[in-house]
């Protein structure tokens, strides 16, 4: 049943086969005379319905009708009764959520008699139950080239009874969730190989549609643990329904595409294991599945994380995610959010590594390399930039880092520090896209003016060009962004130095008449003798008087 990932069509092959949908195959399952008789005994009140409670005896009386005409272990369906769970994830699939009729019943036990052979397929060491390398062997038998570790995540989130393997009745949770999966990925590529970020939007509602009996079934059961919902994705899982934004979508391409506008069957697999994990962690905060988290809880989020972050920074944080602006984090910008801190989770080891906890300005530019935070989906295409310069990253280490002892200025950024540069450039990279007029990823220099007020610094014409001429030193007319980062940061420093002189006029700055070592000889010089007073674009055409490469 070997398959490559390219080859397109249905994805339903290999461990993941289904039953013939031909009409004489469907008529000879829907009356089998073993699958009615077990019906029947079952239907106490002959309603015509078997429910959820009823599901699991009526599987086992088929066992043992199996087990009365072909003795032997190799025969036996079910190795021992079906979970609730289970039952509630086959009464979603083939009957109403609730119950099953005659006709439903019988195709329900076809697919589990169908499921049970490829799960002895599977078994290859037969020894009752799915491995971790067992499973990984089927998937990537199906076509499915995922990694091990996410194979492990899959087994782990069906593995029940925490046995480290799949019993046969995990075994058909994993089949019934991943058949909704495939399904509206077929439904979807229509055969194609991958998957762009509309179709994939499309995707995610339906699964979601799909998922709604399964998801409600398992609410109404009381004896039924509230985590094995937890991970689905189904239509009312929240108290209000929020439908999936575009955006999600391209940040989740970004995030398991590779650097491509598109996902294949492996990494839409990758990317589902990925979304099940997060609904579950967001789950847990959002105690009264209010399907959004507020600051708090959002605060805890990250704690629990191991990463104690600023309130300040975790309040800016929410906002550049709060799409909507009501205040709080839904679940569709948590999963934005955590598509971009489950990459810088990643990156934190670069900082315990060091024996001061900080890396310097050039393990920032390598770092910069490593992260797609900043990237972007722009006309169909994924905007990554170019690396920034050493001389940009100084700059951007000495503006956030903090001085250690000897240092005139910061030599390095801390873990906090760092998680405060990506969310400043993360704001800055935003606006800067919204002064590329002419959409060609740089600001032009006409543009440089428009660019600079966004981001706070509010200087005359005049200055705009000292600064233009300052750093377009090879006359090219735009501004990649890291060169804007360099002479956006200098500019921010220099006017809060300038703002914080103003405010504080006793600032000990050389220029200072209270300054012990050049205070008297200024006092006594006065304005007659030469001392010029700046105002702030006096003071800014001054600093930029010379260009930068000199």
């Amino acid at each position: 049943m070997a398959m490559e990932d390219d080859t397109g069509g249905s994805r339903k092959r290999g461990l993941f086969l289904d039953l013939s949908q031909e009409p004489f195959a469907k008529a000879a399952r829907q009356t089998n005379a073993e699958y009615l008789a077990a019906f029947q005994a079952f239907d106490f009140d002959r309603s015509g319905f078997i429910d959820i409670a009823e599901l699991s005896n009526a599987l086992q009386a088929v066992q043992h009708s199996v087990e009365a005409t072909s003795p032997g272990a190799s025969n036996r369906l079910f190795p021992r009764p079906f979970q609730v769970t289970t039952c509630c994830w086959l009464c979603a699939r083939f009957g109403d959520g609730a119950r099953l009729s005659a006709t439903q019943f019988c195709e329900l036990l076809d697919y589990v008699r169908n499921l049970k052979d490829i799960f002895n397929e599977i078994d290859v060491d037969t020894s009752g139950s799915i491995s971790c390398a067992e499973l990984h062997r089927a998937f990537q038998l199906s076509g499915v080239n995922v990694a091990e570790n996410v194979v492990a995540q899959v087994g782990r989130s069906y593995d029940a009874d925490s046995s480290g393997t799949l019993e046969f009745d995990e075994f058909v949770q994993m089949r019934l969730e991943w058949d909704c999966y495939i399904t509206a990925w077929d439904r979807a590529t229509s055969g194609n190989t991958v998957i762009q970020p509309e179709r994939l939007l499309q995707v995610l509602e339906e699964v979601k549609r799909s998922m709604e009996p399964v998801g409600q079934s398992l609410q109404r059961q009381a004896d039924v643990p509230v985590f094995m919902s937890q991970g689905l994705f189904f239509t009312s899982m929240f108290k209000v329904h929020r439908p999936f934004q575009a955006q999600t979508c391209e940040w989740l391409i970004i995030r398991f595409g590779e650097g491509n506008l598109f996902l294949t069957f492996s990494q839409y697999s990758a990317m589902l294991v990925f979304m099940k994990e997060m609904k579950s962690a967001f789950c847990k905060l959002d105690a009264n599945a209010s399907g959004s988290l507020n600051l708090d809880e959002l605060y805890n989020c990250f704690a629990g994380l191991g990463m104690q972050l600023p309130p300040q920074l975790v309040a800016q944080i929410s906002q550049s995610f709060d799409r909507d602006n009501s205040g709080e984090i839904e679940f569709d910008e948590f999963v934005q959010m955590a598509v971009e801190w489950h990459e810088m989770m990643q990156q934190q080891s670069r900082f315990t590594e060091q024996a001061s906890g900080r890396i310097s300005a050039a393990d920032l530019q390598e770092l910069f390399g490593c992260v797609r935070v900043l990237y972007r989906v722009r006309d169909g295409a994924v905007q990554t930039m170019r690396a920034f310069s050493p001389h940009a990253c100084r700059w951007l280490v000495a503006m956030f880092g903090s001085p250690m002892p000897g240092e005139a200025f910061a030599q390095g950024l801390a873990w906090n520090e760092f998680l405060t540069v990506i969310q400043y450039l993360k704001g800055a990279y935003a606006k800067y896209l919204t002064c590329d007029i002419s959409r060609h990823g740089a600001v032009t220099t006409q543009d440089l003016w428009v660019a600079l007020a966004a981001c706070g610094i509010h200087m005359t014409q005049e200055v705009v060009d000292n600064i233009r001429r300052c750093y377009d030193t090879d006359s090219s007319g735009t501004f990649e962004f890291d060169e804007f980062i360099q002479l956006l940061v200098e500019c921010q420093l220099y006017d809060q130095v300038f703002d914080a002189r103003v405010a504080q006029p006793s600032t000990l700055t050389p220029l200072n008449r209270l300054n012990p070592l050049l205070g008297p000889a200024l006092a006594s010089a006065g304005s007659a003798n030469g001392l010029v007073t700046l105002d702030k674009s006096a003071f800014f055409s001054m600093a930029f008087a010379v260009p930068r490469n000199l």
